[in-house]
């Protein structure tokens, strides 16, 4: 962080001084709701043993180190509400015991990697309100354990790959206020436990599947403002 170098500073912190003495044993590191400033320290992917970082609602800047894919042990990474920026490092998909991404409320750029599809143990994935591009990536369909996916408020493209339907555990998919286009694939109709579907605000066009009726435990339903047409068709009678 601000310093003469990023290291230092961290050890300004009682919490980062007890992981510094042996960083490799650490496995807890808590700075969230404070007011640091600077950039993340290479230095973190020496936390070999590290299960949570919590660095939220600070002002951090900087793009997130590559060196963040060394945590293997890491489940939950939490830098939500600040001012990180750049694109997500491929090496993110290295962190193969992830349950929870919290990265969302940051100005973070560029595509989703494809490498976020070994993440088999991630539940949610937080990455609304960045400035993120591109089209979402089809490995995402292997992340069987998601429950939440979240990437509204962003600037994706493309359309929504028919992978998405074998996200079965999935109870949220929050799309909405993005450049999404294309048609909604049948295969969303495979989504059984979703609650709620949001992609409004997008370019989607095409007719509602029929198969969207297999989704009886669907409560929230929001596609307004788009370029959808065709007729509803009967099958959307089972949304009751």
């Amino acid at each position: 962080f601000v310093g003469s170098t990023a290291a230092e500073q961290f050890n300004e912190t009682a919490a980062y001084q007890t992981c510094t003495t042996t960083p490799a044993s650490c496995t807890h590191l808590s700075l969230d709701g404070n007011s640091m400033t600077g950039t993340l320290p290479s230095e973190l992917g020496t936390f070999t043993s590290l299960t949570r970082m919590d660095l939220r609602s600070n002002q951090l800047t900087g793009t997130l180190p590559s060196e963040l894919g060394s945590l293997t042990r890491l489940t939950h990474m939490d830098l939500h509400s600040n001012q990180l920026s750049g694109s997500l490092p491929s090496e993110l998909g290295n962190l193969t015991q992830l349950y929870y991404m919290y990265l969302y409320s940051n100005q973070l750029t560029g595509t989703l990697p494809s490498e976020l599809g070994a993440l088999t143990r991630l539940y949610w994935m937080q990455l609304f309100s960045n400035q993120l591009t591109g089209s979402l990536p089809s490995e995402l369909g292997a992340l069987t354990s998601f429950g939440v996916m979240n990437l509204y408020s962003n600037q994706l493209t493309g359309s929504l790959p028919s992978e998405l339907g074998a996200l079965t555990r999935l109870i949220r998919m929050n799309h909405q206020d993005n450049l999404l286009t294309g048609t909604l694939p049948t295969e969303l109709g495979m989504l059984t436990s979703l609650t709620k579907l949001d992609l409004h605000s997008n370019q989607l066009t095409g007719t509602l599947p029929s198969e969207l009726g297999k989704l009886t435990r669907l409560s929230l339903i929001w596609l307004q403002d788009n370029q959808l047409t065709g007729t509803l068709s009967s099958e959307l009678g089972a949304l009751t």
